[in-house]
C-alpha cells in the first residue's frame, strides 16, 4: 500500500521530479569537474578566490543550484507543454526530457573540461582564432583527435540511450490513475518566483567579484546572466546591466567596456581612467642606423621554446648542449619575453619590430635589403598560416623562399590545412645546406630558420628518440601524464639543438662563424601542467611567455627586459658591430591574451621577472610581487601602483588607437 500510495506522489510531482534529477546530475558532475579544473573549493594556481569553509562552500552550492534549477526548469516547462500539446503521456516523456537534458550538458562538459582541458578560462573564440593564425578553423585543429574520440564515446552513449527508450516504449505499463491523477502545480510557481527573484540575485552576483568568479564558470548562470545582460543592452553595444564589466552608459552607444576610447574628446568610452591620454611612439633606432653591408646574419625561431631548455635535463644529459655552449660563449639574455604567446602575432613583432600594423618601424626585411643582404626563408611551417609572409616581407621580391607548404609532399602528418603542416628537422636542415651551397658569401646574407620541433603533440612518427624511448601517444597527454607529456616535449627540443648544432658546423665548416651574427629565440613558451594547463596563448605567465634568447655574439650587455620587438635591432647591431647595450631595468614587455581591441588580459613584465596582470573581465590586476589581486579601484587610490597601473592600460589605448587610425588611413 505504502509503495503505491509513494508512486502516486512521484506520478503527481513527475515533472518536478525530472527537473530534480537532471539539476542534482549536472550539479555533481560539474561542481567536481570545477574542482579538478580550478581548485573551486581549497584555491589554485593564480586563482583569486576559492570557497574553502563550510559556509562560503554551502552558499555557493546553493546559488548553484538556483541557476541550474531556474534554467532547466525553463528547458523542462517547455517539454512538457509541446508533450501536452501531442498529446503525448507515460513515462518514456521523462525519460526522454532527463536523457536530453544530461545529453547536451555531458556533451557541452566534455567539450569545455576535456576536449579543451589544455587551455583555461581566458578561452574563447577570440584566442581560439588568435591560436589559428587569425582563423577559428585553424585553431580548432588543436583539439581535432581529442574531438573525434570525444565524438566517437558520445555516439556509443546516445545509442545505449536510444535502446534504453525503445524497450520502455515497448515495455510501458499504464496504471489506471496515471491519466486521471491531477498534475502538481509547484514546478510552475516555484520559477514564476524563481523568475521575479533572479534578476536581482544576478545584478548582486556581477556586482560581486568574490561570487562572479565562481559561478562565472557555472553553465546555468553564465546563459541566464548573458541573456538579461542583452535584454538590458538598451543602446545595443552588446553590454548591459547584468554582465562585468557592466555598461556604465545604457543609452549611449558610444560608451562601453572595450570601446576605441577616442583621444581629446572627453569622452571616456571604454570606462577606464577617464579619457584616453596618448603616449608618444618611441622613435625607430634602427632608422638611425645607416644601412650598410655588415656580418651574415642567421636567426633561427623555435616553435614553442621554453626559457629553461637552457638548464633542462633528462637522464642527466642536457636536452640542449648546443645552445648552452652558444650561451656561454656568446650572451644570453635572462629575461626575453613574447608579447603574446601566439605564433603569428610573435613572428609579426619580431620581423615587423612593433605589436600593430603600421610603418611607424622599418621591417627587418626592408632594412636587411635596403643595406644589400640576400634574404633567405627556410621554415619548418606553413608562413602563409595568418599570412605571417604576406605581412613581414618574405614573400617580396629578390626573397628566396622555402616554407612547409613548398615542399608539402614531405610533411610529417597527414594533414595539409596550414595550422598542421610540418617539415622534419632534417629536412629543414637539408634545404639549409642546400641553399648554402648556393649563396654568394662574399654579400651579406640573411637567413630565417624555423624548426618546428616542439610544435604540439611534442613528436611526429619520424622524429629522433634523443633521451627517450618512446613518446606519450597523443590521446595520453593528460594532467595525470604530466611527467611523460614533459619528457616528450623535451626530447622534442633536443631535437631542435640538434638542428641547431647542424647549422653550427656548416658555418665553422666555411670559417663563417666568426662573421655571422646567429640569433635563437622562441616564438612563445608552454605550460606543461605546472600551472594546471598545457598549451600556450591563454596566460600571461612564465611558463607560456618567458622565452630562451641567444647570441653567438659576447659583446651585447643585457640587463633588462627584452620583447620581440628588441631582436631585430639587436641583431642588426651585432652584425654591424655597433654599441649593443640593453641596460634599462626599468623597462617593461608589453603582454596580451586575446587580440589588441579588447584582450582578455594585458601585462606588463619587467628585469627580474616583477609582473602586473590586468583582467579585463573583473577589472583586478595581478601583482606577482605580492601574489595578490587587486582591483583597478584600489590601484589607483594606492600611490605605489597607481602610475604602475596608469602606464600598462594608457600604453593598451595607446596601441590601440594608432593601429585603428592606422587603418582607416590606408582603407
Amino acid at each position: 500500500m505504502f509503495s503505491v500510495k509513494l508512486e502516486k506522489f512521484i506520478w503527481c510531482h513527475r515533472r518536478l521530479i525530472s527537473v530534480l534529477a537532471v539539476i542534482l546530475i549536472v550539479q555533481l558532475f560539474e561542481l567536481a569537474l570545477l574542482q579538478v579544473k580550478y581548485d573551486i573549493f581549497i584555491g589554485g594556481f593564480l586563482q583569486p578566490y576559492a570557497y574553502r569553509t563550510l559556509p562560503e562552500r554551502a552558499f555557493f552550492i546553493l546559488l548553484s543550484l538556483w541557476y541550474d534549477f531556474l534554467l532547466f526548469g525553463i528547458f523542462g516547462i517547455f517539454w512538457f507543454y509541446l508533450a501536452d500539446k501531442l498529446n503525448k503521456f507515460g513515462i518514456l516523456i521523462y525519460y526522454s526530457f532527463t536523457v536530453l537534458m544530461l545529453l547536451v550538458m555531458g556533451i557541452w562538459l566534455g567539450l569545455k573540461f576535456k576536449v579543451l582541458s589544455y587551455f583555461n578560462d581566458t578561452i574563447n573564440y577570440q584566442i581560439i582564432a588568435s591560436l589559428g593564425g587569425g582563423s577559428i578553423k585553424e585553431g580548432l585543429l588543436y583539439a581535432s583527435n581529442e574531438i573525434a574520440l570525444f565524438t566517437g564515446i558520445m555516439v556509443i552513449i546516445i545509442g545505449v540511450f536510444i535502446f534504453i527508450a525503445r524497450y520502455l516504449k515497448n515495455h510501458e505499463y499504464i496504471r489506471d490513475y496515471h491519466q486521471d491523477l491531477p498534475q502538481s502545480l509547484i514546478l510552475k510557481w516555484i520559477l514564476i518566483v524563481m523568475s521575479v527573484v533572479t534578476p536581482f540575485l544576478t545584478y548582486a552576483v556581477s556586482d560581486s567579484d568574490y561570487l562572479r568568479y565562481g559561478l562565472g564558470k557555472k553553465t546555468s548562470y553564465r546563459l541566464i546572466s548573458s541573456g538579461l545582460d542583452a535584454l538590458s543592452d538598451f543602446d545595443n553595444d552588446g553590454y548591459g546591466l547584468f554582465g562585468y564589466p557592466k555598461d556604465s552608459a545604457l543609452f549611449d552607444a558610444r560608451i562601453f567596456p572595450g570601446a576605441l576610447d577616442i583621444p581629446g574628446n572627453e569622452i571616456d568610452e571604454d570606462g577606464l581612467l577617464g579619457d584616453a591620454i596618448l603616449m608618444p611612439l618611441a622613435p625607430d633606432p634602427l632608422k638611425e642606423i645607416q644601412p650598410r653591408a655588415g656580418k651574415h646574419i642567421i636567426l633561427i625561431v623555435l616553435e614553442t621554446a621554453r626559457v629553461d631548455l637552457l638548464e633542462q635535463q633528462i637522464g642527466g644529459q642536457y636536452v640542449a648542449p648546443v645552445m648552452r655552449e652558444i650561451a656561454r660563449t656568446g650572451t644570453s639574455a635572462e629575461y626575453a619575453y613574447s608579447h603574446t604567446g601566439y605564433t603569428v602575432t610573435s613572428l609579426m613583432a619580431l620581423f615587423n619590430r612593433e605589436l600593430i600594423q603600421h610603418d611607424h618601424r622599418i621591417r627587418l626585411i626592408d632594412f636587411l635589403q635596403a643595406s644589400g643582404y640576400g634574404i633567405s626563408i627556410i621554415s619548418g611551417q606553413d608562413e602563409s598560416f595568418g599570412d605571417i609572409a604576406l605581412n613581414t616581407g618574405m614573400t617580396k621580391e629578390g626573397v628566396n623562399y622555402f616554407d612547409a607548404r613548398t615542399a608539402i609532399e614531405d610533411r610529417v602528418f597527414p594533414s595539409k590545412d596550414s595550422g598542421s603542416l610540418r617539415l622534419s628537422e632534417e629536412r629543414v636542415v637539408e634545404q639549409f645546406q642546400k641553399r648554402f651551397s648556393e649563396l654568394d658569401l662574399k654579400t651579406p646574407q640573411f637567413i630565417y630558420l624555423n624548426f618546428q620541433a616542439a610544435h604540439f603533440p611534442y613528436s611526429h612518427p619520424n622524429m629522433q628518440k634523443r633521451l627517450i624511448k618512446e613518446f606519450i601517444p597523443r590521446s595520453e597527454i593528460v594532467a595525470e601524464n604530466r611527467d611523460r607529456v614533459a619528457a616528450t616535449y623535451w626530447n622534442a627540443i633536443s631535437n631542435a639543438d640538434w638542428a641547431v648544432g647542424q647549422v653550427v658546423e656548416t658555418l665553422k665548416k666555411n670559417n663563417l662563424y666568426d662573421k655571422t651574427t646567429l640569433v635563437i629565440l622562441g616564438d612563445h613558451g608552454e605550460s606543461l601542467f605546472e600551472d594546471g594547463f598545457l598549451g600556450h596563448g591563454h596566460a600571461i605567465n612564465e611558463a607560456q611567455t618567458h622565452i630562451p634568447l641567444v647570441f653567438n655574439d659576447p659583446n651585447i650587455e643585457i640587463s633588462q627586459a627584452i620583447g620581440q620587438v628588441d631582436v631585430a635591432e639587436m641583431a642588426v647591431r651585432s652584425a654591424f658591430e655597433l654599441s649593443n647595450q640593453w641596460l634599462n631595468q626599468e623597462k617593461t614587455v608589453f603582454q596580451l591574451v586575446g587580440n589588441l581591441s579588447f584582450p582578455s588580459l594585458i601585462g606588463h613584465v619587467k628585469f627580474g621577472g616583477d609582473r602586473l596582470t590586468f583582467d579585463f573581465r573583473s577589472e583586478q590586476a595581478y601583482l606577482s610581487e605580492y601574489k595578490q589581486w587587486k582591483t583597478l579601484l584600489e590601484l589607483l587610490a594606492d600611490s605605489k601602483q597607481k602610475d604602475r597601473i596608469t602606464y600598462l592600460i594608457s600604453e593598451w589605448e595607446t596601441l590601440k588607437w594608432h593601429e585603428f587610425d592606422y587603418r582607416n588611413k590606408t582603407k
